[in-house]
């Protein structure tokens, strides 16, 4: 699967609201598969996905892993920035 990668810019202009940058699963779900129908459970570090609807491809562990850290670490920098 390609993971769609937005910029660091527009990942913190789309996922910003009234409170900051807000970001988990949900926003990590949508960078991957906008528009997709999906339940995700996370259990000891791996996420598996219980239901998927959607043309594209279902993301493995691994693309979802590494669009969580990279949320993640936006999430970290743009608190460090702000103090």
């Amino acid at each position: 699967m390609t993971v769609r990668k937005l910029t660091v810019e527009n990942t913190i202009k789309d996922y910003t609201n009234e409170n900051g940058f807000s970001w988990g699963l949900n926003t990590v779900m949508q960078s991957i598969a906008p528009g997709a129908i999906y339940d995700v459970t996370a259990v000891g570090g791996e996420f598996i996905v219980n239901k998927w609807e959607s043309t594209l491809p279902k993301p493995t562990s691994e693309e979802i892993k590494i669009e969580y850290i990279r949320q993640e670490t936006i999430a970290e920098c743009v608190k460090y920035f702000k103090k």
